[in-house]
């Protein structure tokens, strides 16, 4: 999935300033397809010379400056429709940096593995806490796949946790078995 196609659903949805489609990306959409909020502003621009964009100004208040409020071109309803059309693009998302990592520790490095274990897990739960939120906040952009999304990252996150804390006590149980071994 590209970001313009995300881009382009959500402005689809409703009409939307860069802020705005920043949150719904981080409340929606990061918990099963990452997201480099850098490249939200060079896309929309992209797409508004491509003519999949349209915007308008609206004024903003408390003497901020006024915001662009993006909206979907016929052209890019187009777009968005015969990408909608084509299978979705495979999924790499089975790459688990710290399993490679883990893959080749050495014993010098159990300590240092209990480390990137404990960090994953005080991640992945960060990132429930965020789902768990989203899925009560009414002010999140909503419809019924949104919100099975979220839901099925909650559960996601959740299991993560689950296998990584199982992970943990057994480089722990490792790790002790080690030193008892180096002491006798």
């Amino acid at each position: 999935m590209s970001l313009r196609h995300a881009i382009l659903g959500i402005v689809e949805h409703k009409p939307i300033h860069g802020y705005g489609l920043k949150r719904v990306l981080d409340e929606g959409i990061s918990s099963f397809w990452p997201v480099n909020l850098a490249a939200i502003y060079p896309n929309l621009h992209r797409l508004e010379e491509e003519g999949l964009l349209t915007h308008h100004m609206e004024p903003s208040s408390e003497g901020r400056p006024d915001r662009k409020v993006y909206e979907i071109s016929e052209a890019g309803r187009v777009e968005l429709a015969a990408w909608r059309r084509l299978p979705p693009e495979s999924d790499d998302s089975t790459r688990v940096p710290l399993f490679l990592k883990l893959l080749f520790a050495k014993a010098e490095n159990m300590r240092d593995s209990l480390d990137w274990i404990d960090k994953s897990i005080e991640k992945r739960r960060g990132d429930a806490d965020l789902l768990r939120s989203a899925l009560h906040d009414p002010k999140t952009f909503d419809s019924f796949f949104v919100r099975f999304m979220r839901e099925s990252g909650l559960a996601h996150a959740e299991l993560q946790v689950e296998l990584l804390q199982d992970l943990r006590a057994r480089v722990a149980s490792q790790i002790e078995e080690q030193e008892c071994s180096q002491e006798n």
